[in-house]
């Protein structure tokens, strides 16, 4: 008898698939609606899936949280590259920064103030947030190149962690949310505040 092409193993695997993609889609919904620490019981409830089965699939809580924020990281980190980073002209290179961290910002506004509010509870997070500010400043570094080339070594520190605090995630957020001025406006802002430290 010819054996089934898919094994009862492979719908086990799709199904819990889609069960651990559900359960952090409903995590990161649950961050949307200002529930900044759900429990697996609060996910299981809003996403049907049992309780049970989160535990299994993730251990605990602060794992299910972790995976969560890291999962929507990774994918703004794909949408902030920069295409031909530290290429053109100086007013060229600010606006394709700006518009690369807005972008990003777009995806994780919903889990940025969550990120803060577990990190103090979660270590694996705060290596994951110090490793991702990392890569924005070395983005940072490379884009404007040209510039801190021209300065001396301590000025060029002042300068990136300048420039890297007025670009941050988490100062968009303020101005974006916070203090509720909309994404034109605050984009405005972040680039003459770039301007201001960079231009030669």
């Amino acid at each position: 008898m010819p054996s089934s092409e898919h094994s009862p193993s492979d719908g086990r695997t799709a199904r819990r698939s889609e069960h651990r993609d559900a359960a952090l889609r409903c995590v990161v919904r649950l961050f949307s609606e200002n529930k900044l620490l759900p429990t697996i019981e609060m996910v299981a409830e809003a996403s049907g899936v049992s309780i049970r089965s989160l535990y299994r699939y993730f251990g605990d809580g602060q794992t299910m949280i972790l995976e969560a924020i890291e999962g929507l990281v990774a994918e703004a980190k794909t949408v902030g590259i920069i295409p031909n980073v530290g290429e053109g002209t100086f007013a060229e290179r600010v606006e394709a920064l700006v518009a690369a961290r807005f972008r990003a910002y777009r995806l994780v506004r919903f889990v940025l103030r969550a990120a803060l509010v577990n990190i103090a509870n979660n270590p694996d997070l705060a290596a994951s947030q110090h490793r991702t500010r990392g890569l924005l400043e070395f983005q940072f570094k490379a884009q404007f190149a040209p510039e801190l080339s021209q300065l001396d070594e301590a000025e060029q520190t002042r300068v990136t962690q300048s420039g890297s605090a007025i670009c941050n995630l988490e100062f968009i957020d303020m101005l974006s949310d916070r203090q509720g001025i909309n994404e034109q406006d605050a984009q405005t802002i972040v680039r003459r505040l770039l301007t201001d430290i960079l231009a030669p």
